[in-house]
């Protein structure tokens, strides 16, 4: 059995054990400071002849504050204090300590000089009784109460924790899918109107685009479901998609395409990148002069660099607003590579860039930083954290 399993277990076999465990150590240590101020303090008593008398006084006891001690932590603390009904509380604690008083009194008076006299020692004398009994049961019960309190909330907490870890995990799987969700239908729209005019024009590059169009949407429908894809089979996505794309804008576009580095068995969240290419392409039907794009990406211990640039009308691009898709990608670096990423785009002289670094070893985080600045008066997003 682990640690975990034995504090946090709520297995009956396993909550018996380590309630019994907590009041036989309580036990060992009460019956010392027990023996000590009553015994050795007040009435001087040897220890060898104290075994017996001194089990019998400290069990009863322990039997007491097992009882107030589960009754504060079961009943007051929560019907009380963790709903902040406090005036309830104080009178309920109030209430507690009295009867404890109370009990240990009348036990040291009825009980314990007939454990005495079965030992043949004489009763301590009446004027001890109180001091005795609040020593036993007001002083040492709020010390195991205050223990048991203690493991109590932090238990608690820690489960609540766990529990709000667990929650926030099911929602970034859940915003992940339906972001991925999002982008596959302007995706397939768009690559099909493409096709579509193709074939109402009876061109001959309406089969390869048509090839090109089932391998794109076979790695949609049979690959994107997983967390993450191969580096490799992304970007040979992307590069069908932007050959699709230049295959519409004929032979007006002017598009290079650089991949350096080696991607290995490196892998990546699906459909990431591909936004900032229908970006790029956005961007190009704006300008009047003939559209090109340039893409760089490389690969180096698995940190990937993209730099994307196109040609573009400053002007358009500063009266438009972000396109919702680059929003929604976003979204999904901030969730799945919140400390692991930077990212930069920006406007200037007719250019529009886009730089995107990412590790691609990052785990999911939840809490990115954010920071923006300017150049050139264009909006810089910057998502760095280090």
């Amino acid at each position: 059995m682990s640690w975990h399993e034995f504090i946090f277990s709520d297995r009956p076999r396993v909550r018996i054990k380590r309630h019994v465990i907590f009041w036989l150590l309580w036990w060992i240590y009460f019956a010392g400071t027990y023996y000590y101020y009553v015994q050795v303090g007040l009435q001087k008593i040897d220890f060898g002849n104290l075994s017996g008398m001194l089990f019998f006084k400290t069990f009863l006891l322990v039997i007491v504050h097992m009882i107030t001690c589960y009754g504060f932590i079961y009943f007051l603390l929560p019907r009380y204090l963790l709903k902040a009904k406090y005036v309830a509380f104080a009178a309920g604690t109030i209430l507690l300590a009295i009867a404890l008083l109370f009990t240990g009194y009348y036990i040291h008076l009825w009980i314990f000089p007939v454990i005495d006299h079965a030992y043949h020692y004489s009763l301590p004398a009446t004027n001890t009784l109180w001091w005795i009994s609040i020593n036993s049961v007001l002083i040492n019960a709020p010390k195991i109460i205050a223990a048991a309190t203690a493991i109590r909330l932090v238990k608690r907490w820690y489960l609540k924790q766990k529990e709000k870890e667990r929650v926030e995990k099911e929602k970034l799987t859940t915003d992940l899918q339906l972001l991925k969700a999002q982008i596959r239908p302007g995706f397939l729209f768009s690559s099909l109107d493409n096709i579509y005019r193709y074939a109402r024009s009876k061109s001959p590059q309406t089969q390869e685009l048509l090839l090109k169009f089932s391998d794109l949407l076979s790695y949609l429908l049979y690959e994107c479901d997983e967390e993450k894809v191969l580096l490799e089979k992304e970007l040979n996505m992307m590069k069908e998609y932007m050959h699709m794309e230049k295959a519409r804008c004929s032979d007006n576009l002017e598009m290079v395409i650089e991949m350096k580095g080696n991607t290995g068995n490196a892998k990546i969240a699906p459909l990431l990148l591909l936004p900032f290419i229908e970006n790029s392409f956005r961007q190009c039907n704006l300008q009047g002069e003939p559209p090109w794009i340039n893409l760089e990406i490389s690969i180096e211990k698995d940190i990937l660099t993209m730099k994307l640039m196109n040609g573009t009308d400053i002007e358009n691009e500063k009266s438009e607003e972000r396109p919702a898709d680059i929003l929604k990608v976003e979204k999904r670096l901030d969730l799945l590579y919140p400390a692991n990423y930077e990212l930069k785009m920006y406007a200037d002289q007719e250019i529009y860039m886009t730089f995107l670094k990412i590790d691609l070893n990052a785990k999911p985080a939840l809490n990115p930083v954010i920071t923006s600045s300017t150049f050139n008066d264009q909006k810089i997003i910057s998502y760095a954290v280090n």
